[in-house]
């Protein structure tokens, strides 16, 4: 069956293109492009529309597996999908699947709403080696054994090793060289959220820019804003571009969000969190369950740090204008950050990539369309060398189809789920998987490795 998307303009930044253009899809991959009408199968009347390459995530929390049952508990896989994300990557901030490989096979034998590559989750190794006390340092016999298990899972295809240092204390820097050591030789990258975050933000990055350039791997700052937007943004993303020019291969990804979500029971809320942001109880939103809505009160944090540590919150406490430096700087992809329970959590989950296009670009007049495609497509591609991002011929076949006019997020704080408009089509692997916003085709996305 040949699908062909006619009248469109087509946003390719990979190939430099921004056009009017045909594009023709078959058995999975794009086999034709063209100036003139196509004829197909199924015909997509663009007119009007943008066609873009299948939006990116580089940075998103995955659904959990449930081996006994062998089924994914679905919640942020579809609400990326309705936003337009293809491709994500998953085991972010050193957390995820205990077994990355196990995962990624569950995910080809099931079909899950996108396609999904896996960073090696540092904390998974330190479970490995029965190290579960996050303030503890790992002897370095364990640290050799969590080297060798990260290699085993590189060579099983995860994309990289992911880090997160702020919620494990305990991470010393023979910890952090060693197992990064696993990566050497291997173009795959390391991604942090680093030691600290607003004072402490600058030598943090430092921290993991020193690995980098010891190790010459490609290193990624997670989330900057999260990290920086407290006033340290420029000084921040000076320190990454001074460093890139001087040849380490550094870079970072932000969401579009002055707020940040984590579980109450995170280091980030250890004693001293108040002074550090200079806020109150009172920033910190309740996302889920008992008190969901709800602003804290020092009763309220106490009572749910102690019996529901897992319990997801927002932090309203970035300054919005430093999340505008950072994604308005080149070296700073776009990225969601998002987790959810159960279809509970941050509207950045469901919202990011529209909201990025309606208010940074229409809104805001930040970047323009082109560059703001550039971050959501072939950069982040690129960055963590998958074959997507491109409407090229022979590249897969996953395309949005969408309205500048009107696409804008959906999802709020109180509704943190809500679908976005303007969101025509999304097809992955050549197949149709979203029209106006609904999912008809939920089993379409395969598994990423390299």
């Amino acid at each position: 069956m040949k699908i062909v998307i006619n009248n469109g303009t087509v946003i390719d930044p990979k190939n430099r293109v921004f056009s009017k253009l045909n594009i023709g899809i078959e058995k999975g991959k794009i086999v034709e492009i063209s100036n003139r009408k196509l004829i197909g199968d199924e015909v997509i009347d663009a007119d009007g529309l943008i066609v873009s390459p299948g939006f990116v995530d580089i940075h998103m929390h995955e659904d959990p597996y449930d081996k006994a049952v062998d089924a994914f508990n679905i919640s942020i896989f579809d609400c990326l999908l309705r936003m337009g994300v293809t491709t994500a990557v998953g085991g972010n901030c050193g957390g995820g699947p205990e077994e990355p490989d196990a995962y990624l096979d569950a995910v080809d034998r099931i079909g899950i709403p996108i396609n999904l590559g896996l960073l090696v989750p540092h904390n998974s190794l330190r479970k490995k080696v029965n190290v579960n006390n996050k303030y503890k340092s790992v002897s370095t016999e364990n640290i050799l054994k969590m080297k060798e298990l990260a290699k085993y899972y590189l060579k099983k295809g995860c994309l990289g090793i992911s880090f997160g240092i702020r919620y494990i204390p305990g991470i010393t820097g023979e910890e952090l060289i060693s197992v990064c050591e696993a990566l050497a030789g291997g173009n795959k990258i390391a991604a942090a959220h680093i030691r600290d975050d607003s004072s402490g933000v600058i030598p943090s990055a430092m921290e993991l820019i020193e690995i980098g350039k010891k190790l010459n791997i490609p290193v990624q700052v997670s989330h900057i804003g999260s990290m920086g937007a407290y006033g340290q943004m420029e000084e921040l993303l000076s320190l990454i571009d001074y460093h890139k020019q001087n040849g380490v291969d550094v870079a970072a990804d932000c969401y579009p969000y002055n707020a940040f979500s984590t579980g109450i029971g995170e280091t980030t809320y250890d004693e001293g969190f108040l002074k550090r942001y200079g806020t109150t109880y009172e920033s910190i939103e309740i996302a889920e369950g008992e008190y969901r809505g709800q602003r804290c009160s020092e009763e309220i944090f106490n009572k749910l740090r102690c019996e529901k540590p897992e319990t997801i919150t927002i932090g309203h406490v970035m300054k919005e204008n430093e999340v505008d430096i950072a994604l308005a700087n080149p070296n700073v992809f776009l990225a969601s950050d998002g987790f959810m329970h159960n279809f509970e959590g941050h509207p950045r989950a469901s919202g990011t990539f529209p909201r990025f296009i309606s208010k940074y670009v229409r809104e805001k007049k930040l970047l323009s369309l082109y560059e703001a495609i550039e971050k959501m497509t072939y950069l982040p591609s690129e960055r963590f060398r998958l074959n997507k991002g491109s409407l090229s011929i022979g590249s897969d076949g996953d395309v949005v189809i969408f309205d500048y006019n009107t696409i804008e997020d959906g999802a709020t704080f109180e509704k943190p789920v809500e679908p976005p408009v303007g969101i025509k089509y999304v097809l992955i692997n050549g197949e149709v998987a979203v029209r106006d916003n609904v999912i008809i085709n939920g089993k379409l996305g395969r598994a990423l490795r390299r």
